[in-house]
């Protein structure tokens, strides 16, 4: 049985349902019911509602389980809690496999939520359980919430630099990476970098503009407005405290990585932007 966190979230779903489909039982760690529900809905085997932050419900969480793959909440002030209370529990448990689901570069101390994790990874390598580290890069997927109103205004916006370069990961090549690594013990105590080919925000518009047969054109979101927008749909103090940190330095520096170690590990090359929105448009 593989433990799976934050199973309803964006990532969380991914992985689980890649590891369902692949024959594995997924115990999904959820902290609503409504999440509960969603969790069963996507085949996980056992479901149970624990918090990261509560020691003794992360404990309890891990009985029954073998492996555990370790998605943590987005820029959560908990960082270093959260990943305190999984390490001890699956020392408590002798867990086979703890893989972390972490961020690219979380050496950039400019980047908090990169840097928390950073402390996260250190205690995973000093805690003697068998361990799997991924360093993935930003989702291709992230701009799925804005695709209609991409569509609607020809506008594709983004809150950096337009020729700010950034490693864009599929999402389902992540999944895939998972399945492969999860019981494999040639992954054990390594540190992976999952990221994909590097693309600006106006390349990305002219492969839209190609695909989708209409002119898309890039522009950078002023920061102010993107945080004025972020707060009214409730994001809380401390996200957009990070993310105030985060889109001026991809402004200077993007966040590239290399795409070579997802393509050893996928066996095939990474799949690109031109192939992540061709997929998206003939759905």
């Amino acid at each position: 049985m593989i433990l799976v966190t934050c199973t309803t979230g964006k990532t969380g779903q991914a992985i689980t349902r890649a590891l369902v489909s692949s024959g594995k039982q997924v115990k999904a760690m959820v902290r609503k019911v409504k999440s509960a529900q969603t969790a069963r809905e996507m085949g996980a085997a056992d479901v149970i509602m624990a918090d990261l932050a509560n020691k003794d419900e992360v404990l309890n969480a891990m009985e029954g389980v073998s492996a555990v793959y370790y998605v943590a909440p987005n820029m959560d002030p908990n960082e270093r809690l959260n990943g305190e209370n999984i390490i001890s529990a699956c020392q408590s448990e002798n867990i086979n496999h703890l893989v972390f689901h972490s961020v690219l570069h979380t050496q950039i101390e400019a980047l908090p939520h990169h840097w928390e994790r950073h402390f996260v990874e250190q205690s995973i390598i000093n805690s003697g359980i068998p361990f799997s580290i991924l360093q993935v890069g930003s989702y291709m997927q992230n701009m799925l919430p804005m695709w209609e109103k991409m569509l609607e205004s020809g506008i594709h916006r983004m809150a950096y630099d337009t020729e700010a370069p950034m490693s864009l990961v599929d999402l389902e090549d992540v999944a895939e990476v998972a399945v492969k690594i999860i019981d494999n013990s040639n992954f054990f105590n390594g540190i992976f970098e999952i990221a994909g080919p590097s693309i600006t925000l106006l390349e990305k518009a002219k492969i839209l503009t190609s695909i989708l047969g209409r002119k898309i054109i890039a522009e950078k979101q002023p920061l102010a407005q993107f945080l004025e927008h972020g707060k009214a749909i409730g994001l809380s103090k401390y996200t957009l405290s990070m993310m105030s940190k985060m889109f001026p330095y991809y402004d200077k520096h993007g966040l590239v990585g290399s795409d070579k170690v997802l393509e050893w590990i996928l066996g095939r090359r990474p799949t690109t932007f031109d192939e992540f929105v061709r997929r998206i448009a003939a759905s």
